[in-house]
Order: C-alpha cells, then sequence, then structure tokens
C-alpha cells in the first residue's frame, strides 16, 4: 500500500471534514484511527494466522473485527454467531449463473446448516452467512474467478446496483441496463479490488 496508507481514505476528505469526525461518533473515530479500505487486504493477513495457528479470530482488534472488516463485506455478530461472518457481495443488477449458486451452495456447505446459509436479497443481492474467516482468502479467490466481488458492500460504500430483473428480455425495453450496472460497480469498486 501507500506509505500513508493508515490515513488513506482520509487524504480525499477536507480539513473540516476531519476536525468534525474527531468530535464525532465512535465509528467516526475509528475510521480515522485506521482507514477501513485495510480490511482489504487485512481480511487475508488475518485468514491466513488462523489457518497457520498465529492467533484466533478473538485475538483479533474487536474494531477490526467488528467495524473494519464490514468495507470487505464481512459482518461480525459477536453475540448471535461468534467466530462467523456474513458476507455481503456486489451483483449489480442481480445477474447471476448456475455457477454462482453451485459456488454459493458448496461455500455454505461445509457449515452446519443452521449458520451456513445464502440470502437472496431484496436489493438482487446475495449474502452468505456462517463463514469462518480462516477460509475467506479461497471464497474470496472464487468469487474473483467468477468475476464477483465482496470489496466496499458494507459501512460508507454505495450498495449494491439494481436494476430491472427482466433486463435483456424485455422487448419492449428502450434500453439493456445490464452492463451498465456492471460498468458502474466496477468504476465504483476499482474492478473489485477496492477504492479508498
Amino acid at each position: 500500500g501507500d506509505s500513508d496508507w493508515p490515513q488513506y481514505g482520509t487524504k480525499y476528505l477536507p480539513k473540516q471534514t476531519i476536525e468534525r469526525a474527531e468530535r464525532g461518533n465512535k465509528i467516526e473515530k475509528l475510521k480515522l484511527e485506521k482507514c477501513g479500505s485495510a480490511a482489504f487486504e487485512e481480511v487475508h493477513e488475518f485468514a491466513a494466522a488462523i489457518r497457520e495457528g498465529t492467533t484466533t479470530w478473538e485475538d483479533l482488534d474487536i474494531d477490526d473485527a467488528d467495524v473494519r472488516l464490514k468495507w470487505a463485506g464481512l459482518f461480525h455478530r459477536r453475540k448471535r454467531t461468534p467466530g462467523r461472518f456474513m458476507m455481503r457481495l456486489k451483483v449489480p443488477n442481480g445477474l447471476l449463473t448456475s455457477d454462482h449458486m453451485r459456488f454459493f451452495a458448496d461455500t455454505v456447505g461445509i457449515y452446519p446448516a443452521d449458520v451456513g446459509v445464502i440470502d437472496i436479497t431484496t436489493r438482487q443481492n446475495i449474502q452468505l452467512r456462517g463463514i469462518e474467516l480462516q477460509d475467506m482468502t479461497e471464497l474470496i479467490d472464487g468469487l474473483q474467478m467468477r468475476g464477483l466481488s465482496n470489496v466496499q458492500s458494507g459501512m460508507d460504500n454505495i450498495r449494491n446496483l439494481v436494476g430491472s430483473p427482466i433486463a435483456g428480455i424485455d422487448p419492449e425495453e428502450l434500453v439493456d441496463t445490464r452492463d451498465i450496472a456492471k460498468d458502474i460497480d466496477a468504476m465504483i469498486t476499482n474492478d473489485g479490488k477496492g477504492n479508498p
């Protein structure tokens, strides 16, 4: 990363915005301490450390586990499902294939049925529940191989781009918006790699 990585996202903010954040709530102060976009890379470091046995999810900084990982689309519910995360994806216009759905099923299928769940949301999106942190790198790599991403799907980011569910098949449509939605999402997320 950049030499100023811990403050990376703040370099785009006006001074008065940073001053308001310094006086703001806990979340705004956490964002100033360490840029949430660090989670794009740190999720892989955390996963590797857990797989190697050099740490556990309980050893992670609580603000990383419960707040900053949301920039990477990972939501931890410490009281309800400790040590397990819900991963929110980015699925522009809700476009999925049978390969995507099989991958999601295989991903959550390794966990107990009461926690390994696939949600199809009202925003034409997918959420994978019950995921353990040590499995994230394989999951993220699998998403990227299939043209999907979890980056910037939570916290201060634009949510999933929705579109007509009959885009591309409606004989009366004026414009097929599927590629437009994909292009806008790629611009916002730096082709799924993340923007500060």
